[in-house]
């Protein structure tokens, strides 16, 4: 069996942040282990943080104030953030965030742990045609479902099952939500009501993939796709286990770990969209360790990437399958 650990980045429906992209890391069962002790170490090393369980690597606050020296703005996060990370990470430089991204990647390629991915352009027309009238509910969905399906894909090669591991979310839903059933909290209704609960669209899109073997979810929720593709049976998951195992992300490193790697992946993509508007990507860039890994594990399809595109007026998932011979 293998643990899918996941996350999401670029979702919050924001005119500078073009991409939206949800993945993680796949690791059998049998290496999880092993690949947490030494993602720990590299952690501790380059990031300064010695017990894992007392400070939790948030990306996006640590690239913000190395990169930008920007602390969060709302309170809560603030006070987390001064408390837990400055005093680990206020002595670091861009370059040593940029050596401990380039060490992950050098990782799982000598660990050979696939990392999986999909990427959303925002920008896309059919998200404003949406039948939920809603583009962050289309963001959300497709972002999901592509990766959902390129996961199956890969578990059908390997015949194996997988089990997603993903943050607990539950403090995200509103008390009023929690009150209805989970098939009322999936709904139409539910859902257009609360555009920016990305975890029930989440929960929404799995329930979908797994209705060919579930009679109850067939007759319970809507027939009308919350992300409509273009072959309907595509949709189907035939590897994931049917519920999402949720953890505290404080508690799990490879959950961290993806999230990192999501937002590297993303603020590259955003880059190479527009230099002029990234700056601080460039180091990046000028690192040819780091870009000869991450094409090295593109090219022995350690790295997979899926997307969505419309075409011929249907919308329909693309996966970019390298050539390991190419």
């Amino acid at each position: 069996m293998y643990l899918i650990y996941t996350d999401e980045t670029g979702t919050n429906n924001h005119p500078n942040i073009p991409f939206s992209l949800y993945g993680g890391l796949v690791v059998h069962e049998s290496s999880v282990l092993k690949f947490e002790m030494q993602i720990i170490e590299i952690v501790q090393e380059f990031l300064g943080f010695k017990n894992m369980l007392e400070a939790e690597v948030h990306f996006t606050e640590i690239f913000n104030y190395i990169f930008h020296n920007k602390k969060p703005s709302k309170p809560r996060k603030l006070k987390e953030f001064e408390e837990d990370i400055f005093p680990l990470i206020k002595t670091k430089t861009k370059e040593d965030v940029t050596q401990f991204i380039a060490e992950l990647f050098q990782l799982i390629s000598k660990a050979n742990i696939p990392f999986l991915f999909s990427t959303i352009d925002k920008r896309d027309e059919y998200h404003k045609n949406h039948h939920l009238e809603n583009e962050e509910i289309s963001h959300n969905a497709y972002a999901f479902k592509g990766f959902i399906n390129l996961v199956d894909r890969f578990l059908t090669q390997k015949q194996e099952m997988g089990l997603l591991v993903a943050d607990d979310f539950s403090n995200q839903i509103p008390k009023k939500l929690k009150q209805l059933s989970s098939i009322e909290l999936i709904s139409d209704k539910t859902i257009k009501e609360n555009p920016n609960v990305k975890e029930i669209v989440y929960k929404r899109v799995l329930a979908e993939s797994l209705v060919w073997k579930n009679r109850f979810l067939k007759d319970a929720i809507p027939q009308n796709s919350i992300a409509p593709l273009k072959y309907k049976f595509e949709s189907n998951s035939f590897n994931l286990i049917d519920n999402i195992n949720f953890v505290s992300s404080k508690e799990s490193i490879l959950n961290q770990i993806s999230d990192v790697l999501l937002y590297v992946i993303r603020k590259m993509k955003e880059y190479e969209l527009n230099k002029d508007a990234y700056p601080e990507v460039t180091i990046f860039f000028e690192n040819e360790d780091l870009l000869s890994t991450i094409q090295f594990l593109k090219k022995h399809n350690i790295i997979q990437e899926t997307g969505i595109a419309k075409n011929n007026g249907k919308i329909d998932i693309y996966v970019e399958y390298k050539s390991s011979n190419g």
